[in-house]
């Protein structure tokens, strides 16, 4: 399949040292079934040729160096060819190889980089009136078409629409978006894909086979991992491999001229991320820049690794944390990619985003903290008998009196506005903004059991509904009396907790705390006077009274009051 193209190639390649010919254009394929991975193109356009079935503009769409030019040359001599048996050009008459060497007359290719303009397609079009003088068509293949002008454009649409039955045209393009429209509705159109990697590397393989060459374990498939599945890249690579390396090239002599890092290196280096240690990354990383290794190409190295594994991982099982770990870092190292282009110190960006990955191990996934129980673990139970009963307390009235947190005593003053200001700035420190809804002799002995219990209570509350905690702590107090747990609430709240979800949290909470008894009350004070205390030390201070007045329901709907009147009333 390949004996034409590779003699004309060694006798290229044998040849004077200043007529070296590279090894794209050397092995470059001169018929439909030599062009690497368009079969679906290539067979179209056998079919058309043999069915006579031939439109009169053609259209090559495909990325670069996969082959849209030397089929649009492949074409244009199957079609020229005195010889040509079942769409297959012989390749030995002079058309052959005048089309193959672009020195046909009645094969025209031209540049729609450098000849872009209007007049260029005037001379264009005026050529197309001729007739041809050798075979039966006249061809003008039109390179990168998307860089003509928009004039050129419309200056081609009506020979494009009603072409001479002798012309025919091939267009190649990499960016067909930009065609115009009325340009694109009168060809055919064929789309080339990438090459796939296998193609390219068995295609490499035939090459060094013919050049007697003998490439290290490894390389050909760096070097179609580089091309992105180009051939024409992959073909310069090796060219530039064994120009470099000599017969027996290898993937370090590939990484030396590319500049990118061994494998041994990439491999500590995603170690050192993966174990997290931030000083091992810092010190993998810099002989890495020190040697001259580019930001860009470790960022490309890197992000191919972390898709390799990930293609790996996902096929060995692993867990879920792995995964997420390894799209997290293919996203830092994306959003490095893009900052890259906009920044002049590539080195300090891509070593902040490794140390950011370096850290990735230690996050928790929002999923494991979904399922995490916000409420404090109770104690297990514990049968009765084995414990033995608390002390019963010294009075009845430390047994109901109401737990409040220690708060910062403040002289009475009658400042008025002022001084409730002054109060604000150093305010009492409390739960929530809130009076304290537990209160008992023995939870103030033992704060900490006290408040999970009024936490848990709220946080199981909190589940029926979100906005019940916060009536609890105005309408409703958890007061613990003889050992038993006692809630008092407001009529209105009363009411609230009868519903049976209510009821059925209820019965959670009294499961870890004892019994819960719900008492209605038509007023329910924020703190309760133990008759052993005295008066200096129960009663609020009329500044932090006047201060709550401010911030209450009430004044907020009655709106701003002076303070004159504040001080009056």
């Amino acid at each position: 399949m390949e004996s034409h193209s590779s003699s004309s190639g060694s006798e290229s390649a044998n040849g004077a040292g200043d007529h070296y010919e590279v090894i794209a254009r050397r092995y470059r394929p001169r018929r439909f079934e030599e062009v690497v991975g368009q079969e679906s193109v290539a067979e179209v356009l056998r079919q058309a040729i043999l069915q006579k079935r031939l439109a009169h503009a053609y259209l090559f769409c495909g990325p670069r160096g996969v082959g849209k030019t030397s089929m649009a040359r492949i074409f244009a001599r199957t079609l020229q060819c005195p010889k040509s048996k079942d769409a297959v050009p012989c390749d030995q008459c002079a058309t052959c190889q005048q089309i193959f060497r672009g020195e046909d007359s009645d094969v025209t290719e031209m540049d729609g980089a450098s000849h872009r303009g209007i007049d260029d397609i005037r001379s264009l079009i005026e050529h197309v009136q001729y007739a041809p003088t050798q075979g039966p068509y006249r061809i003008f293949i039109i390179d990168e078409v998307h860089m003509l002008t928009r004039e050129a454009f419309n200056s081609l649409l009506k020979t494009l629409e009603e072409p001479p039955s002798h012309v025919k045209f091939i267009f190649a393009t990499t960016e067909p978006e930009r065609i115009i429209p009325t340009v694109l509705s009168r060809c055919q159109r064929c789309d080339f894909s990438s090459i796939s990697r296998d193609d390219i590397v068995h295609r490499l393989e035939q090459i060094c086979q013919q050049e007697g060459a003998e490439p290290g374990d490894g390389l050909l498939a760096s070097i179609a991992s580089l091309a992105a599945g180009g051939m024409r890249d992959a073909q310069s690579l090796l060219d530039q491999v064994l120009a470099f390396a000599g017969d027996q090239p290898g993937p370090e002599d590939l990484d030396r001229i590319t500049g990118r890092v061994s494998s041994e290196q990439l491999s500590q280096l995603l170690a050192a991320i993966d174990g997290g240690d931030l000083a091992l990354v810092v010190e993998r990383l810099t002989p890495i820049f020190e040697g001259g290794t580019e930001a860009s190409v470790l960022t490309e190295q890197l992000a191919e690794e972390l898709r390799s594994r990930l293609h790996r991982g996902v096929s060995d099982g692993w867990q879920e944390s792995d995964v997420e770990a390894n799209l997290l870092g293919q996203e830092i190292l994306q959003e490095a990619r893009q900052k890259l282009r906009r920044q002049d110190r590539g080195d300090l960006l891509l070593e902040i985003a490794l140390m950011r990955m370096s850290t990735l191990r230690s996050l928790v996934p929002i999923t494991e903290l979904t399922r995490r129980d916000l409420s404090v673990t109770p104690a297990p139970q514990v049968a009765a008998d084995a414990v033995p009963k608390p002390a019963r307390p010294a009075s009845a009235s430390q047994q109901s009196s109401e737990m409040a947190v220690d708060s910062k005593k403040t002289d009475s003053t009658s400042g008025g506005a002022k001084a409730a200001r002054e109060a604000l700035r150093n305010p009492a420190p409390r739960s929530e903004g809130t009076p304290p809804v537990v209160a008992s002799a023995e939870a103030a002995r033992s704060p900490a059991s006290a408040a999970s219990a009024e936490e848990q209570l709220l946080e199981c509350l909190k589940q029926v509904d979100r906005m019940l905690p916060r009536k609890m702590k105005i309408d409703g107090k958890l007061l613990q009396v003889d050992d038993q747990w006692q809630l008092r609430v407001a009529p209105p709240l009363g009411e609230i907790l009868e519903s049976a979800e209510i009821q059925q949290a209820i019965r959670e909470w009294e499961k870890s705390h004892g019994s819960l008894q719900i008492q209605i009350e038509d007023e329910i004070q924020c703190k309760s006077q133990s008759s052993g205390e005295s008066t200096e030390d129960t009663q609020r201070p009329e500044i932090i009274s006047q201060a709550e007045e401010i911030f209450s329901s009430e004044a907020r709907n009655r709106g701003p009051v002076h303070d004159e009147d504040r001080i009056q009333g």
